[in-house]
């Protein structure tokens, strides 16, 4: 019985989590003319000017239909896939609310990630295959769902029948079939579990899939392709499709999903997990005896408690380390090392767009940071920025572009980066290093994909890679005359970061299964094989000197290594012994389309206009949306249109403050710069009035018409998020059974009013790093003034303002919050409702003028992998001292003080096993005007 309480609630957490609903939609302007293919499995809808990647996306997608299809032994319906090109971002997903799959098109620099394949087949595949993955879960069950919620319910079926782990796991598995690489082929995709398994004796299952605050953990997509793959070893590649097939049958009974694999293997779940660890680290052990690893100076630094990288060290200003430094407790910031170990950080970065790829000289660095569009979120740009390392001066070399992996010249006078336009073509361009202005693009007819360039040491050349159809090779282009010479080819080897010095080509490569620095003489072309890492090296610099820097991961981090750059202790290419172990390959066999993704016909389908007018309703859930809009909750009907201009709905909603449900439809149109919003509601209201013996809440009845613009503005463009707002709006409201003793008012109970509201509102929050609480620094102000210019029966008026301000407190992670609240009401016939936050344990009590004082302490308590059995999983406890004195005072009388002081005791913790991680506790209040104590429990949120 307890058991099922405990799953009907996190029904109903889950169910209020899926459900939220953002007021801003994620979208691009009306004036972007869209296009769609019909083909007999999928829409594909597309910016107009995109015509030859949507005509690729739909073969290949075509192409991979029946062979992607076939281990889970599903065939999907058509789905709509939008194809998205203003986005400075590659990424791509399946969701619901509505139901479609977006490709991002901007393809990656980062050649970690990327492998030999190129984006689009990487991506189409990956993302279809989660298409086939919901389609199988749509059982006589979760169409039952459906009917109760929409299409929340299949989705939220799907979530309790299998873990995160499995979708994305058996999609990176199925990416690796059918690609040259794909991520399971790429040494350093598995390279923290690895390290993990061997120098921390690897971590449960529940600590691997529900993450830690004390160790770095790789994600579910590591976990995932490695219990997927592990049992497609083991009992063919169709055993997927029967243990999710049983589960997704029944994902109401607790643990549907381990009670599937003990039918269909013979194994629960946790010795699944235990029997795959087991054998992965016998394959770990036995590779790392296979090889002798490389003797290297680990170059000092401050010691850090917690997980921290030092990303792309290179020597600056003569004799100092310049790294990215990040980790748990920090967000990236460019830090100074000096020779006896001593960091200086000069520099916090933004939306930092980690391409592999940091380029100094001597005295600058550059990078690239992605920035917002104020307006469309769907639009961003990747911006080269530039910061003088003796000044500490920060350029930024242009707006609104679309750059990645920026190089700048060692003369300090040429800064190289690659673009990508709107239309997927590809360039290198030269820019100015002080202004940014294009100096030359250089042509590229073939289209083909160009990364991380490097300048050499004499400025005349880039040395960079190129992504052909055949392979990766590493080319060197004569920045005057533009010619290209190729360097090096390989259609098998995970090519990076290459840089010419001193006569040698330095490369990043997995050519013996683990990722290692090699080097080839330009003269001779005889490659070398010049670390042998544990677990990876990568990023080679080389200094004056001849110092060779590079990074060497570690089960803590990436680390700094110094090598000298002697090629007597470097061993020959052909010499050096191959030591993966294809963990992936009897897998691949077995799917048998190892060539399908690249095979794909050059169809021509027909085009047509896409009719956003026509499509603009399409409701698409109903059900509770318990996550608060302020202190309002709602059960209603949904609508979303798939380009997500246009929002609607009709709900009953809650306002938390009066105790009060009403009845609501609201209609937003966001596809205009202003966005325009309608809402039309009707129910009761009530407010409190303290009277002279007690405190009396009083009701009326009210219908209320609205509309309004707002224009909110996305305002990020470094290490803080900014954001601004400004609304205006007109109301109607008519109002019965008026009777609040407050009221001076003695013959109308029923009558009408028009209002105008304004509300501005903005936001600076610095960046909060992984073990943050709360920002370190920032602040947060929001203005709201109604009134009633126009002729009714009932005048009114109300000015609020509240502001928040944020400081780090005495330790790392603790958190200062002083927040401040002041409201003023002329409510001598009308009673607006409050926009402010109350004092804490009391309800809304109205006074003509208000003003509410916090201040809040907030700091972590425990740090724990603690978990009772598969039920519930601790994280983290915190705390949140505070203190609230509100003053209130009605005309022609003293002021009340209210007052309360006490704790939040949250606890961030899993339960069944499932990845979301909870944010709850108890607050509790003590009044000390009243001498009583309130208890209440609190709802923090949700974070997957």
């Amino acid at each position: 019985m307890i058991l099922k309480k405990n799953l009907l609630l996190l029904v109903v957490c889950l169910s209020a989590l899926f459900s939220a609903r953002s007021q801003d939609l994620l979208n691009l302007p009306s004036s972007i003319k869209w296009q769609q293919i019909k083909s007999e499995h999928f829409k594909i809808i597309y910016p107009k000017g995109l015509d030859e990647e949507a005509q690729r996306t739909t073969n290949i997608l075509e192409n991979i239909y029946e062979p992607a299809s076939n281990s889970l032994d599903t065939r999907p319906r058509k789905f709509p896939v939008i194809l998205q090109n203003q986005h400075a971002v590659s990424n791509g997903f399946v969701t619901v609310a509505p139901y479609r799959s977006e490709f991002y098109m901007f393809e990656p620099q980062n050649y970690r990630h990327q492998g030999n394949d190129r984006w689009l087949e990487r991506l189409a595949v990956h993302e279809y295959r989660h298409i086939v993955q919901f389609e199988k879960a749509i059982t006589p069950f979760n169409k039952a769902m459906y009917f109760l919620m929409g299409e929340f319910g299949p989705f939220l079926s799907a979530a309790m029948a299998a873990p995160q782990w499995f979708y994305e796991g058996d999609a990176v598995g199925i990416e690796t079939s059918f690609g040259r690489s794909g991520r399971g082929r790429i040494p350093s995709f598995l390279m923290a579990f690895k390290a993990n398994l061997i120098d921390k004796d690897g971590f449960n299952y529940y600590k691997q899939h529900l993450k830690s605050f004390r160790d770095f953990v790789p994600n579910h997509y590591v976990t995932g392709y490695l219990m997927t793959t592990h049992l497609k070893n083991k009992s063919g590649v169709d055993v997927w499709g029967k243990i999710v097939g049983r589960s997704f049958r029944i994902p109401f009974v607790p643990f549907t999903f381990s009670n599937s694999m003990k039918k269909e293997t013979g194994k629960y779940l946790l010795p699944t997990y235990d029997e795959m660890l087991e054998q992965q680290k016998e394959l770990y052990t036995e590779q790392l005896n296979q090889i002798k690893p490389t003797q290297f100076t680990a170059i000092e630094h401050e010691r850090n408690k917690n997980f921290t990288n030092y990303y792309f060290p290179r020597r600056v200003l003569d004799d100092q380390i310049l790294v990215v430094k990040t980790g748990f407790s920090l967000i990236p910031a460019l830090v100074l090392i000096d020779p006896s170990g001593n960091e200086k950080k000069i520099h916090e970065l933004g939306a930092w767009q980690n391409p592999d790829g940091l380029s100094s000289n001597n005295s600058s660095v550059v990078w690239a940071e992605l920035e917002l569009d104020p307006r469309w979120q769907r639009r961003t740009y990747s911006v080269i920025k530039k910061l003088d390392l003796r000044t500490k001066e920060l350029t930024r070399l242009g707006k609104k572009t679309k750059y990645m992996a920026p190089t700048i010249s060692n003369n300090g006078k040429w800064v190289a980066a690659i673009h990508q336009s709107e239309d997927h073509r590809f360039e290198i361009h030269l820019l100015d290093a002080n202004t940014g202005e294009l100096v030359r693009a250089f042509e590229n007819k073939e289209n083909f994909q160009y990364s991380v360039p490097q300048f050499d040491q004499q400025d005349e050349n880039l040395i960079l890679l190129k992504n052909k159809d055949d392979g990766k090779e590493i080319i060197r282009k004569n920045v005057a005359t533009g010619q290209e010479e190729s360097l090096y080819w390989s259609d098998t080897e995970n090519l990076g970061n290459p840089i010419v010095r001193n006569g040698w080509l330095y490369y990043a490569s997995d050519r013996n299964g683990i990722d290692n620095i090699f080097a080839m003489n330009m003269e001779s072309r005889v490659n070398y094989q010049v670390t042998s890492s544990r677990f990876g090296a990568f990023s080679p610099r080389v200094s004056s000197k001849g110092e060779l820097l590079y990074n060497d991961y570690t089960a803590d981090g990436f680390e700094i290594a110094s090598a000298t750059g002697d090629s007597k202790t470097w061993v020959p290419s052909e010499k050096a012994k191959y030591v993966g172990f294809n963990f992936q390959k009897q897998m691949v066999e077995e799917e048998g389309f190892e060539d399908v993704l690249y095979n794909y016909p050059d169809s021509s389908y027909q085009t047509s206009r896409y009719p956003k007018v026509g499509r603009i309703l399409r409701p698409h859930s109903w059900g509770l949306d318990a996550i608060p809009n302020k202190n309002n909750y709602s059960f209603g009907v949904f609508s979303k249109d798939l380009l997500q201009t246009t929002t609607l709905s009709a709900s009953g909603i809650y306002n938390n403050n009066e105790r009060k449900w009403r009845f609501v439809t609201r209609g937003s149109y966001q596809g205009f710069y202003p966005i325009v919003d309608a809402s039309f509601g009707f129910g009761v209201r009530t407010v409190d009035v303290i009277g002279p013996q007690r405190t009396q809440t009083y009701g009326w009845d009210e219908n209320n018409l609205k509309i309004g613009l707002r224009v909110p503005l996305y305002l990020t463009n470094s290490k803080y998020t900014r954001k601004a707002e400004a609304r205006v709006s007109t109301q109607y409201i008519a109002v019965e059974k008026y009777d609040v003793p407050v009221v001076e008012l003695t013959h109308v109970r029923n009558g009408e009013l028009i209002a105008m509201e304004y509300e501005a509102s903005f936001q600076r929050l610095l960046k909060k790093s992984f073990l943050d609480l709360n920002s370190r620094w920032g602040q947060t102000l929001e203005v709201n003034y109604k009134h009633t210019p126009f002729v009714g029966d009932y005048n009114g008026e109300q000015f609020s303002v509240e502001s928040s301000l944020y400081f780090p407190g005495v330790f790392k992670h603790h958190s200062v919050r002083l927040k401040g609240a002041y409201q003023f009401n002329e409510n001598s016939e009308y009673e607006f409702s409050s926009p402010i936050t109350f004092t804490r344990g009391f309800s809304y009590i109205s006074f003509d003028q208000f003003t509410n004082l916090s201040f809040n302490y907030k700091l972590p308590v425990l740090y724990t992998d603690l978990h009772l059995g598969p039920i519930f999983n601790l994280q983290r406890i915190y705390v949140n001292g505070f203190y609230d004195y509100g003053i209130g005072k009605n005309d022609n009388e003293t002021s009340v003080d209210i007052k309360s002081f006490g704790a939040e005791v949250s606890f961030n913790f899993n339960v069944f096993r499932l990845l979301p991680l909870f944010d709850m506790g108890v607050r509790y209040s003590y009044r000390p005007d009243f001498e009583d104590e309130v208890i209440e429990v609190i709802f923090g949120g949700v974070t997957f």
